[in-house]
């Protein structure tokens, strides 16, 4: 069944829409299409292979797992319940279904993820292949897709960035149907209408992008002169299903409480996610490229102005540049909220705004180098094809090369210490300070059974303790709560360990004494985690103010700063 919602506008709407329609002609993909296609998602899935070789699961990557390798669904739904993922539940649920079918080794939850960036860099071409030619949409998606900082890293961990993405690619996808076609089914308003509720249940940021593309949808019908509320209505509604998931963020929510890790952004920040002091979304050497090859056109043409004034935006370009101009503002959304309510700006949590810089890169493209009369250009000597398939073959081979230098992890728990004092205290239980350390080590260590987490509240919110510190100490409790087969035995209070352990190691930072202060502005800063958001105050709080125990330093050769701490017998 079809809604007529269009075709009962005002025929000077109508035609508006259907010249537009006419001025579309969808190019078919070709050769070249399925070629560059294969090779760009083939690189991205080597990359996850390659680097999940060398890498093993780190904090976040383990948040994963636990939650997708649990045996019983409910155990899980219990789980996802408690203090733990402060994230929406679809990633788990699939990822929870994923690993039944293909298993929790580390290279399997990461393609999962990077299947998901081969689906989104695959929908986003096929969208845009319907309003540019060939060589601009290659263009603009592989500079991105192949190159971009935050997909290659995201391409192998095992979270939910793929999935996040790829959700956003499929509502591009959409958006762009509902401005080829002159009728609208119910069958599509109800595709559409799951595909958002499916983004804000994949992250949190889903809310910000789904109205990001709702305001894209009033944009563009106020430019095009149409009217569609229950079009509009579909995407409203899927906010509705927030409702069931309300329950949940209220107590995932209090891990953030009395302090949030993230510190407030600055203008660097805000910088860096617009590619103009960090390779965020490009590659720093790809955009200089890009760059001069532009510069380099500019002045063979030999007027700028005259240029720019010849640029024609089709009618059909004109919903595709809205929505990437709405997905690209999202971060500056963002950015004042953290200034003003909360901070909450984490470039990856803006995964989604990589679409919008394909269309702005298709887009430039298309009305510069690879224009209509250079395409005819280029068609009647093949030989200037060479320039471009260099480009795009190191371009697509681009995620194989990042992920050869990448660097090989060593084995957590192997590298702590020198090896003489390793030898030497082999029998002494070790206390992690770092949750996310402790983490690592429970789940790869050999003696994973020797390390401890100290539950301590007191030291956990010290003043100097920096801001992760409280969330940790709630995270920990609820892996305790949750999974007592892998954390009963070793995730304990400061009191219960001190009364049965009278000599043990501390594995702690490298500046054991540091003081985070509580209140820090910017996210670029190299040293982030040791300066300003954590400095575990457990040895300060418990045993150097404590004339029962005497804390030695031992070494921090290996960066973490190696503590024996023994218990002062009373003289008899």
């Amino acid at each position: 069944m079809e809604i007529k919602e269009i075709s009962s506008r005002a025929p000077r709407e109508q035609g508006l829409l259907k010249k537009s329609l006419s001025n579309s002609k969808e190019s078919k993909l070709t050769h070249w299409d399925y070629t560059i296609l294969v090779a760009s998602i083939t690189g991205l899935l080597l990359s996850c292979i390659i680097i999940s070789s060398k890498k093993y699961f780190w904090t976040d990557e383990l948040f994963s797992y636990y939650m997708t390798s649990e045996p019983s669904l409910g155990r899980m739904l219990a789980a996802f319940h408690d203090k733990l993922n402060n994230t929406p539940l679809l990633y788990f649920l699939l990822g929870w279904g994923w690993d039944k079918l293909f298993g929790s080794a580390e290279l399997s939850l990461r393609l999962f993820s990077s299947l998901g960036m081969a689906a989104a860099l695959l929908l986003t071409w096929a969208t845009l292949r319907r309003t540019y030619a060939l060589w601009a949409t290659a263009t603009g998606t592989l500079l991105v897709f192949c190159t971009s900082q935050v997909i290659l890293n995201q391409n192998a961990e095992a979270r939910m960035y793929g999935l996040f993405l790829a959700l956003s690619a499929m509502a591009f996808l959409l958006y762009d149907n509902f401005y080829r076609n002159t009728t609208i089914s119910y069958k599509f308003l109800i595709i559409n209408a799951l595909v958002h509720v499916a983004i804000i249940h994949t992250h949190l940021f889903g809310g910000f992008y789904s109205g990001a593309i709702l305001v894209a949808f009033f944009a563009t019908d106020r430019v095009l002169k149409l009217y569609r509320p229950k079009l509009y209505l579909t995407i409203l509604l899927s906010w509705i299903s927030v409702v069931f998931y309300l329950p949940s963020f209220l107590i995932q929510a209090d891990a953030g409480k009395p302090r949030t890790w993230i510190p407030a952004p600055d203008f660097v920040d805000l910088l860096d996610i617009y590619n103009l002091t960090k390779p965020t979304w490009i590659g720093r050497r790809f955009l200089l490229f890009i760059a001069l090859v532009l510069f380099i056109y500019l002045i063979r043409k030999g007027n700028i102005k005259k240029l720019i004034k010849n640029i024609n935006i089709l009618n059909t370009e004109i919903p595709v540049l809205i929505f990437g101009f709405c997905l690209l503002i999202v971060p500056i959304a963002i950015w004042i909220i953290s200034l003003t309510i909360k901070p909450i700006f984490y470039d990856r949590y803006m995964i989604p705004s990589a679409i919008g810089w394909v269309i702005l890169f298709s887009f430039v493209a298309s009305k510069t180098v690879f224009s209509k009369k250079n395409i005819s250009a280029i068609s009647n000597n093949p030989a200037l094809l060479l320039a471009p398939i260099l480009a795009l073959t190191f371009t697509v081979t681009y995620p194989i090369i990042f992920a050869k230098g990448f660097r090989k992890q060593n084995y957590p728990g192997t590298t702590d210490m020198l090896p003489e004092i390793a030898k030497k205290y082999a029998h002494l239980p070790k206390v992690v300070t770092s949750s996310g350390t402790f983490l690592e080590r429970n789940y790869y260590a050999p003696d994973r059974l020797n390390y401890f987490f100290i539950l301590d509240w007191k030291s956990a919110v010290d003043p100097n303790s920096g801001t992760f510190p409280p969330q940790s100490y709630k995270h920990m409790e609820a892996w305790k709560r949750n999974f007592p087969q892998f954390f009963q035995d070793n995730v304990v209070t400061s009191e219960d360990f001190l009364s049965h352990h009278d000599r043990f190691l501390v594995i702690d930072y490298p500046d054991y004494l540091k003081r985070c202060p509580l209140k820090h502005a910017g996210l670029h800063v190299t040293d982030l985690w040791t300066n300003y958001l954590e400095c575990p105050q457990w040895v300060e709080v418990r045993l150097l103010n404590d004339k029962n125990y005497k804390v030695t330093f031992l070494s921090n050769e290996y960066w973490f700063s190696i503590l024996l701490v023994e218990k002062i017998k009373p003289n008899l």
